[in-house]
């Protein structure tokens, strides 16, 4: 891979998981003493609601995996403030036509609703970039094309307990 692509590539996976992680934490602040789901349990819901969003997309579409971004949970300075974790998953979305990502986000902007996610960013049309939030758990997901016509998805959990309760 050329080093603009893989520096490209590299920027891309960063943005998604720091916008995924941001979202998160500016909703609500978890409380230390409460269980979550173990971060076994959350990455395994992760994957579920990435393979679900395959349904918005044309049957053409394949989900090639771009990484794993398991993070600690920070605080606004950065520093991880109580030792869980915030598992998520970034796929490629291939086989569309780059001419018709706009119909592919409006598709999924429409899905997500009916489907228990709201979404709370669209910034297109100066970025192609989409970012929901389930309310009722906590994960979010966004769609983002970059400028050499890639296109992503991505969804993370938000703030939990390694094993699921707290130390």
């Amino acid at each position: 891979m050329a080093s603009g692509l893989r520096a490209g590539v590299g920027a891309l996976f960063l943005t998604l998981v720091l916008s995924a992680c941001g979202g998160a934490q500016m909703r609500s602040t978890p409380d230390p003493n409460t269980p979550t789901l173990t971060a076994e349990q959350a990455k395994e819901r992760v994957e579920e609601y990435l393979q679900s969003f395959r349904a918005a997309f044309p049957a053409e579409a394949t989900l090639e995996l771009l990484g794993d971004a398991d993070g600690a949970c920070t605080d606004a300075s950065g520093v991880n403030f109580d030792g869980r974790v915030q598992p998520g998953r970034t796929y490629w979305v291939r086989g569309l036509d780059q001419v018709r990502y706009d119909s592919y986000f409006d598709a999924l902007k429409s899905w997500l609703p009916a489907h228990g996610w709201t979404v709370d960013k669209d910034a297109r049309p100066q970025d192609r970039y989409l970012h929901a939030y389930r309310p009722d758990d906590g994960f979010t997901m966004s769609l983002q094309a970059n400028r050499q016509g890639g296109l992503s998805i991505d969804a993370s959990s938000p703030c939990v307990w390694p094993d699921g309760t707290p130390p």
